[in-house]
């Protein structure tokens, strides 16, 4: 927090070491560890006078994320990935408030590949996501 301006920042990074790999060249069966990689988190913030406002850069650096494509032992990497998110709330009183969300605003695309970089498997681009909320808290 940056005194009593209501604004902040977060941020968090992890690092993953493992000297487990995944040797391309070899086509049998292989051990490794899916789903581990580098990821980092960066939220900028103001919350005062009843506003919430959050805008959120998300970043996973690439993984294996698969070692069977289906027909036998193919691995599946999950490319670098990064995207903004962005919440803004509002509380009208003391039981009433209003959100807009927007998820992966820059409308990033995520990508999969096997074997080498050029091999794509799956490319997704999902645009932006939006949504519109209430919450009201009944009583105390």
């Amino acid at each position: 927090m940056f005194g009593a301006t209501g604004f902040g920042v977060a941020a968090n990074y992890t690092k993953v070491d493992s000297g487990l790999t995944y040797p391309n060249q070899l086509r049998n069966e292989q051990f490794a560890l899916e789903g581990l990689s580098d990821a980092a988190n960066v939220v900028a913030f103001y919350e005062n006078f009843g506003w919430g406002v959050r805008l959120a850069y998300n970043w996973r650096d690439e993984f294996l994320s698969s070692r069977f494509d289906g027909a036998g032992a193919s691995p599946n990497y999950t490319e670098e990935y990064g995207q903004f998110d962005l919440n803004v709330s509002y509380q009208w009183g003391d039981n009433l408030t209003l959100q807009v969300e927007a998820i992966n605003l820059t409308d990033e695309i995520q990508r999969i590949h096997g074997r080498t970089d050029t091999e794509a498997l799956f490319v997704t681009q999902t645009g932006p996501r939006y949504m519109i909320g209430a919450r009201y808290k009944f009583g105390q």
